[in-house]
């Protein structure tokens, strides 16, 4: 019983720490595109890292048509 007790409180702490990371994330991002017009938004987001390459995106969309 404490094993499971135990885990599950990991768990909940884990899942705290994730979205206290992705609050940070978020507002570190609303500040920098705060003042910004589409432009400027739009070049932002471009030069930004991104998880799966452009190439991939447009390889999803392609087949499923």
């Amino acid at each position: 019983m404490k094993t499971k007790e135990r885990k599950k409180t990991s768990s909940v702490k884990t899942n705290k720490s994730v979205m206290k990371q992705l609050r940070n994330i978020r507002d570190k991002i609303s500040l920098e595109i705060k003042d910004m017009n589409y432009q400027q938004l739009k070049d932002y987001l471009d030069k930004q890292k991104k998880i799966f390459p452009k190439k991939v995106w447009q390889k999803r969309t392609d087949t499923s048509k």
